[in-house]
């Protein structure tokens, strides 16, 4: 939703004086939608080939612990463009607006100088035309297999006829695959034909459903609220021939959207752009893989709330950080920062370009209704889910020893002492923060 006359010129107020233009980084932002963080060959993933995407992360720091703060689109898209939790900005499910009067990246960027563009997917108003503080270059589609290539020319054209430009840019080049398997898993429905399944990915070992799982988890598997239930549905039905089947066709939609990412790359290249240009790569969510018998989204699982996130360019060095936790409304305040532009100081996110303090990260979910809310607390080790209600409303799992998350640890005795501290941390979270978040 646009800002309100008298909301912009307040804003416009307090903006920070420009830098020399010479001085400040171009931005480019760069977003998949629906990548897991293991879809990558720079992850060690030998199923998959992503040059383009393996460039960013070899060119700068791959953070390996990144997370949405909430694994559904519009919500975490929120969080991207406002640092802020979907609990503050409003945007509890999918087509939602940004509340009134918060700040988006394309409105700090602009207020200080910078020409902000976009291209591709938004979906936070339910029209495009709502979207503050940019130009568009080129809208979005239902399917990445017609979105994604014109998008990608697009961008590339932009840049090169402005190569010359003295004013720095923000652009958004934001791609829908491989959220194309969303209609995939549909279209499959019941298939059982393989053409040859020694050439498939492995099945994961982690299928299997935990008897014990949250009611409300349970809920989006059967009744659901919409088509992404539907997939989850059509998912526990599958046999291991099937999940072979549907990440082989994933991981090619990963690869058909690092051509079109490779194109954007080339065009910076080629103009000599990238010397002073900041990358920022992430996708909005992750993709249930069939660990779990889960598809799609909606849940706090490893495969659907964690997600890839790399950072490159001008001044910052190669490297792997696999300790810092990272949310994705840290987005917002490390581009900020990359370009000299003062956050706002009430942002979740941090920038990562500072040193933290930080413990732990969130993560929120609903399922269609306020009576059926999650929340998640990550920590080094150990991940904390929290569901409204039911009586198996919570799940405890340690990813040192259990990455899959095999064995929730609620009702072990030995694990109690660990529990407690992320229930109090949770707790503590939600007083700080003003989250309505309540156990029934």
């Amino acid at each position: 939703m646009k800002m309100t006359v008298m909301q912009r010129r307040t804003f416009l107020a307090g903006a920070p004086a420009l830098l020399q233009a010479d001085t400040r980084p171009n931005i480019l932002l760069i977003l998949t939608d629906q990548q897991t963080h293991t879809a990558l060959s720079c992850a060690g993933n030998p199923w998959v080939k992503t040059p383009a995407m393996d460039s960013i992360a070899n060119g700068g720091v791959r953070y390996t612990e990144a997370y949405a703060t909430y694994p559904v689109c519009s919500p975490s898209r929120g969080s991207i463009f406002t640092g802020a939790m979907p609990h503050r900005t409003g945007v509890r499910e999918n087509g939602k607006s940004i509340v009134a009067g918060m700040p988006t990246m394309g409105d700090l960027f602009q207020a200080a100088g910078y020409e902000t563009v976009y291209g591709g997917k938004w979906h936070l108003p339910k029209g495009f035309d709502g979207m503050t503080g940019f130009t568009r270059l080129i809208g979005g589609s239902a399917l990445g297999k017609d979105m994604d290539e014109p998008l990608a020319d697009r961008c590339a054209q932009w840049l090169r006829a402005n190569a010359r430009r003295t004013a720095p840019f923000l652009m958004v080049s934001s791609f829908m695959n491989p959220h194309d398997i969303c209609q995939w898993i549909r279209d499959h429905k019941g298939s059982r034909g393989y053409d040859n399944p020694d050439l498939y990915p492995p099945a994961p070992g982690n299928m299997a459903v935990d008897p014990a799982e949250p009611e409300m988890m349970q809920y989006h598997r059967t009744a659901g609220y919409d088509l992404m239930s539907q997939a989850v549905g059509i998912a526990s039905e599958w046999k291991r021939d099937d999940v072979r089947f549907y990440l082989h066709d994933y991981y090619r939609m990963v690869e058909d959207v690092d051509r079109q990412i490779g194109k954007v790359l080339t065009a910076l290249r080629e103009t000599g752009l990238h010397r002073n240009t900041v990358i920022a790569f992430a996708s909005d969510h992750g993709e249930g893989m069939g660990a779990h018998r889960w598809a799609q989204k909606a849940a706090f699982w490893e495969e659907t709330a964690h997600v890839p996130f790399f950072l490159t360019g001008p001044g910052i060095a190669p490297a792997v950080d696999r300790t810092r936790l990272v949310t994705l409304a840290d987005i917002l305040p490390t581009l900020c920062d990359h370009a000299g532009i003062a956050a706002p100081k009430s942002l979740e996110g941090e920038s990562l370009r500072r040193p933290t303090g930080r413990t732990h990260i969130a993560a929120e979910l609903r399922f269609g209704s306020a009576e059926r809310e999650g929340r998640m607390i990550r920590t080094a080790r150990y991940k904390y889910v929290s569901f409204s209600g039911g009586e198996n409303a919570e799940q405890f799992f340690d990813l040192q020893f259990d990455p899959g998350e095999t064995n929730n640890l609620v009702r072990r005795p030995e694990a109690s002492g660990a529990l407690d501290e992320h229930r109090r941390l949770l707790r503590s979270r939600i007083a700080s923060t003003g989250d309505d978040f309540r156990r029934v």
